[in-house]
């Protein structure tokens, strides 16, 4: 996944919850929360999977060359990639 396709899949998670709702729930800024989702703010992974928490994803890696993946259940049911 692209930063951009992160972004989107961040946004996507966030659904109808506000930024500054998930930024809180996740502690952190809003701004860090806009920035994650429109690209333009790099960010560290301990941020990032505090954000997956807020949001009820899950982040998943595979192999070199293979696309991280988040998924709303333990089960990978609901996939919510950008």
């Amino acid at each position: 996944m692209t930063i951009k396709q992160i972004g989107a899949a961040v946004r996507k998670a966030r659904g109808q919850r506000s930024i500054s709702e998930v930024a809180e729930a996740a502690g952190l800024e809003r701004h860090q929360v806009t920035g994650i989702e429109q690209a333009t703010k790099a960010y560290t992974m301990p941020v990032f999977l505090k954000l997956c928490k807020a949001l009820g994803v899950g982040l998943a890696f595979q192999a070199k060359g293979s696309e991280a993946a988040f998924t709303k259940d333990s089960d990978g049911s609901k996939d919510v990639r950008g």
